[in-house]
């Protein structure tokens, strides 16, 4: 199954929490809610709908199999509604794998508001952010504790290191030991060298 993700930041259920709501649902009325969704212009494709509409997501997979399934019976294009990238179980792991060997933020908060797409289709697939987590073999207690960088943050840290005699000039020594310093510090100012003139140490760039 493709899973097709559009941004929008929102509470995950629990597989157990969803259950317990969804006793109302029937095949009619998922097609009917579907249409009715249509008409006044919502989005339709997957991640935005099991972000913002749960319950039908969930009885959409119960009574038609799958959420395309479940558009194709209320007579839309399925091909219209789709967004631009497609997941599955084994591109999230690898997406996941990528951002952490990157030094990317991974803790919750920072994936739904820089990865929103990946997080839904992550909660798809395996029930929610932690489990993908722990699927990609990752310590999700060591993922939980990142540090909420901001701009004023990062330019301090880069100034303490600094002092403590790390060689900034180089990425490459940064990324190695200061891998999420350096993400971080290239999200927020767009370049490891506009980061270091922020921190007012552009002499360091040229050595």
């Amino acid at each position: 199954m493709s899973i097709d993700i559009s941004c929008r930041v929102g509470r995950f259920l629990r597989e157990d929490e969803l259950k317990r709501s969804y006793k109302h649902w029937s095949r009619d009325e998922v097609v009917r809610e579907i249409r009715r969704l249509d008409k006044q212009g919502s989005q339709l494709n997957s991640g935005y709908i099991a972000r913002s509409y749960p319950a039908l997501a969930y009885a959409a997979r119960k009574y038609l199999g799958s959420w395309e399934d479940a558009i194709r019976a209320a007579g839309l294009d399925y091909s219209r509604i789709r967004r631009k990238y497609f997941w599955s179980r084994k591109k999230v792991v690898e997406r996941i794998r990528e951002l952490h060997k990157a030094g990317k933020p991974l803790h919750v908060s920072a994936a739904e508001k820089l990865y929103c797409g990946l997080v839904g289709a992550a909660t798809m697939y395996f029930g929610s952010w932690r489990n993908a987590i722990r699927a990609s073999g990752l310590d999700y207690t060591g993922i939980k504790r990142q540090k909420e960088w901001s701009k004023r943050e990062i330019v301090r840290e880069i100034r303490r290191v600094h002092r403590e005699g790390m060689k900034l000039n180089t990425t490459i020594q940064v990324r190695h030991q200061y891998r999420n310093l350096h993400a971080s510090a290239v999200r927020y100012f767009g370049s490891w060298a506009a980061a270091l003139r922020a921190a007012r140490l552009e002499r360091l760039l040229r050595r």
